[in-house]
């Protein structure tokens, strides 16, 4: 029996040790990624990791997976204010839905809100629904210096698709499951 306890321990050690190198890892490029932005998105490390567990909680992913999609996120300055939060959501809608890695949907997200106009042709032919008229409100907020109008767009069309995809994968019995490793 005490072999067995002594194996458990040293696994559990290392599990420990291992999680705690990767939250100080994510942490430290969350600081990174803020100070080389100069933190455009007006959010502080506190409140990003609180917003990490919140969509944690949502959600099949870790906050510290959530934590790397934010870093991605952030390194588009242009992504800030409201947006930002919206666009995690649709960050891990993306990822539940399509089984993608969050740091892929948030490259993804990220890029399409950087230069929305710019991203439009290639959202299409990804599937995603978005009119001429719509191109055209994304090229005429862009021009007048409204972003966060043109993001909107981008946004509405990526919820369009994937709106509600982490939740519904969250509330199934594998996904309870996941729930349970995770804490």
């Amino acid at each position: 029996g005490n072999i067995i306890a002594t194996i458990g321990t040293g696994l559990f050690l290392n599990k420990f040790i291992t999680e705690t190198k990767n939250a100080e890892q994510e942490q430290a490029q969350l600081a990174a990624v803020l100070q080389s932005t100069g933190n455009a998105a007006g959010f502080t490390q506190k409140q990003l990791n609180l917003m990490a567990d919140s969509l944690a909680k949502s959600s099949n992913y870790t906050a510290g997976q959530i934590t790397e999609a934010q870093t991605r996120l952030l390194s588009y300055a242009r992504v800030t204010g409201d947006t930002l939060p919206r666009a995690m959501q649709n960050v891990i809608d993306m990822s539940a839905r399509m089984g993608m890695d969050v740091r892929q949907s948030a490259e993804t997200i990220g890029k399409a809100l950087d230069i929305p106009s710019e991203r439009l042709t290639a959202l299409s032919r990804q599937g995603f629904k978005i009119t001429e008229e719509e191109k055209e409100l994304v090229k005429a907020f862009e021009a007048t210096g409204d972003v966060a109008k043109a993001q909107a767009i981008i946004l509405q069309a990526v919820e369009g698709s994937y709106e509600g995809a982490a939740l519904a994968a969250r509330n199934t019995l594998g996904g309870a499951l996941t729930a349970l490793q995770k804490n």
